[in-house]
């Protein structure tokens, strides 16, 4: 089975799937394979990532400059790549790359709209290894939540709809079907309900991961996803700042961390960015 990745979509990485060293810079700077997770509870961890194109959401913020602030990785959303690999030769190349790392991360766009995700999941923690799924916990899959050590679920708020404003001076077109189709979509209680219910039931963890520009959203949080859940403690809550830049970021975390603090939740920075800025395969 193949599933479909953004082009270089397994990084960093250094060796091809035979084994060979291949001359690439890498946007990290370092000198090896592998970066570290840059949000959420493994904050830190050393890892590889395996991205997969293709989103059933367009989110799109208004930045603290007043453009738009799109999602961070529109080459798998917005404008997405298409680079079909067997599973069996992503594997092999990360068997190559993954060194002494123990974690390995598949993000997007949404991993979970490819049918092959699953099984991808399953041959990883076959090699011993931690895997992470970031999703936008839109679309439940029972085997996914079943080889998935972290789900870490990052639903869209309100202001992530990408309305004419949100894409200011960006290059992309505005579109009101992505815009009534992601206010449709970006929000199903249900779903992340099933993933925090089957993760406690196989043994393994789950994140919520909220993207926050304003006080206001806390409010949106509490009454539209955490009153309506349960199996969740504090601890699993983190906030994250939207932005691109250190200066966005500094603009919107006091308040994030104090909001934070006061209920018990957690804080991640977007460590990639204050590392590496907004190099892509990082």
């Amino acid at each position: 089975m193949k599933i479909n990745l953004v082009e270089n979509g397994i990084f960093p990485i250094t060796k091809d799937i035979d084994g060979n060293v291949i001359n690439v810079t890498l946007d990290t700077g370092l000198t090896l394979s592998g970066t570290v997770q840059g949000e959420g509870k493994l904050l830190g961890t050393s890892c590889l990532f395996i991205r997969t194109s293709g989103c059933n959401l367009r989110c799109a913020w208004v930045g603290a400059d007043g453009n738009g602030s799109p999602c961070d990785t529109p080459y798998s959303s917005h404008h997405a790549e298409s680079n079909m690999m067997e599973i069996d030769d992503v594997v092999g190349v990360v068997k190559h790359n993954i060194g002494n790392m123990t974690h390995i991360v598949v993000s997007g766009g949404e991993p979970t709209m490819q049918k092959g995700l699953a099984e991808l999941l399953e041959k990883l923690r076959a090699l011993g290894l931690h895997t992470t799924i970031e999703t936008n916990a839109t679309i439940f899959n029972d085997d996914v939540a079943k080889n998935t050590s972290l789900v870490s679920m990052s639903p869209k708020l309100e202001s992530s709809t990408p309305y004419r404003q949100n894409l200011k001076n960006t290059g992309i077109e505005y579109s009101e079907h992505w815009e009534r189709k992601h206010a449709t979509k970006r929000r199903n209680v249900q779903v992340i309900q099933q993933y925090i219910h089957e993760s406690r039931n196989y043994g393994n963890d789950f994140q919520l991961k909220f993207v926050v520009q304003n006080p206001a959203d806390i409010q949106e949080i509490e009454n539209d996803f955490l009153n309506q859940l349960t199996g969740w403690v504090p601890d699993d809550i983190v906030l994250m700042p939207e932005g691109t830049s250190s200066d966005m970021l500094a603009d919107r975390s006091y308040w994030a961390i104090e909001a934070a603090i006061e209920r018990g939740w957690r804080f991640t920075p977007r460590l990639h960015i204050e590392l590496f800025g907004k190099a892509r395969a990082v």
